[in-house]
């Protein structure tokens, strides 16, 4: 359309939510600028007896745990051959992929000289969990970005290169899978192992020697309930076509490693006799109750009703439960359990939030894009209905 001439500029449209997230970006800019203009004083509450807080527990703990589908499902395709799941795969690289960026750029936050960050490629700490998990983090995502590379490579218009570099890739595809899941199993059990060194400090309900299982056990259902929330907002907002009945069966498998979890977590308990600090009246036991009632207990009786497993939008909230619990975990070991023996109550500072979110909501619209524009999931022509019919067809 042109007017006396010349071409008329058409501006994406206001609407309510890119007003909420044009504020969220702007909060965020902000805070970022307090963070590595003015220092930790402007930017946080941060203290010296409460040195990890919001930066630690939901940037790097929760980012990395949530990533975990990615790793699960590529093991399951590639290396158990379950192709049932093939058609959710990218998707849940993707997300994997997005979660790590997330990290990198939290531990940007989180450092006090943030410049530094790349001090552990040449600077060895062998004696550090630091180390494994910053050389961890750092290898996982350009494994992941390899693993989600074809998806950009497709869309080349150089077929020549594009030809050659899909050959080379899948050349490498099982050892590229091997690596992401050894890699993504070490630090997603490792970051457990932060904590170790706080014996003592550490509140009872939440210590314990295998902090680093606990972790591991957690992250994996976790990372395929933000799977599932995914996929479904795709197919409800973004014209994907996928068998809803997929989803269910990733809920089959969640049930049971989130009762592994609940019954490793009693067995726990009872054996370090850490059972009477259950019913002390006190915040500490309240957010205890709060995530073990949303991570375990509400999940597991959700889960195992028929009606919620075939229900897209039931599972979809079923899974936000479980979301909800796995960040509610997170949080109380890297800032409820240190409070207890610190003295110090922390109470995070709105640019904190503001910074956190506004990474968040970064990697949220990238994946949006992302869907809409590469072949991510299959696209649903205009007469097809939302929810492709899941029984299969009768030989």
């Amino acid at each position: 359309m042109t007017i006396l001439g010349k071409t008329d500029i058409r501006f994406p449209r206001i609407s309510f939510w890119r007003t909420i997230v044009a504020a969220i970006f702007a909060a965020g800019i902000y805070a970022m600028y307090a963070r590595f203009a003015l220092g930790f004083s402007v930017a946080t509450n941060l203290t010296d007896p409460q040195p990890w807080g919001l930066w630690v527990g939901l940037g790097t703990l929760c980012g990395v745990g949530l990533s975990a589908g990615g790793f699960a499902i590529a093991a399951s395709v590639y290396l158990l051959g379950l192709e049932r799941y093939r058609p959710i795969l990218r998707t849940s690289v993707l997300i994997s992929f997005l979660g790590y960026c997330t990290v990198c750029v939290g531990m940007l936050y989180e450092l006090g000289i943030p410049w530094r960050i790349w001090h552990p490629i040449v600077m060895w700490n062998r004696h550090s969990v630091l180390f494994e998990v910053s050389w961890c983090v750092m290898l996982y995502t350009t494994v992941l970005a390899l693993e989600f590379s074809p998806a950009l490579l497709e869309k080349l218009p150089w077929v020549r290169v594009r030809e050659l570099y899909l050959r080379w890739h899948h050349s490498i595809l099982i050892a590229l899978v091997l690596a992401g899941t050894l890699l993504s199993s070490m630090h997603q059990s490792f970051l457990g192992g932060l904590y170790l060194i706080t014996k003592g400090r550490l509140d009872p309900l939440w210590y314990t020697p295998y902090l680093t299982t606990m972790f591991y056990l957690s992250a994996i259902p976790a990372g395929l309930a933000v799977t599932i929330m995914a996929i479904y907002l795709c197919v409800r907002s973004l014209n994907a076509r996928v068998d809803m009945s997929i989803l269910s069966d990733v809920s089959r498998v969640i049930a049971p490693l989130l009762a592994i979890y609940g019954v490793f977590r009693a067995v726990d308990l009872i054996h370090r006799d850490a059972t009477r600090y259950l019913w002390m009246w006190r915040e500490a036991t309240l957010l205890f109750w709060l995530e073990i009632a949303l991570l375990v207990i509400v999940p597991l009786v959700l889960l195992n009703m028929e009606k919620v497993r075939n229900t897209p939008l039931y599972l979809y909230w079923t899974s936000a439960v479980i979301v909800a619990g796995f960040i509610t975990n997170r949080l109380n070991v890297s800032i409820t359990a240190l409070q207890t023996s610190s003295a110090a109550y922390y109470v995070p500072r709105w640019t904190e939030f503001a910074a956190t979110l506004a990474t968040i909501v970064a990697a949220v619209v990238a994946f949006r894009y992302a869907v809409i524009y590469l072949d991510i999931l299959p696209k649903n022509s205009p007469l097809q209905r939302w929810i492709v019919p899941s029984a299969p067809a009768q030989a």
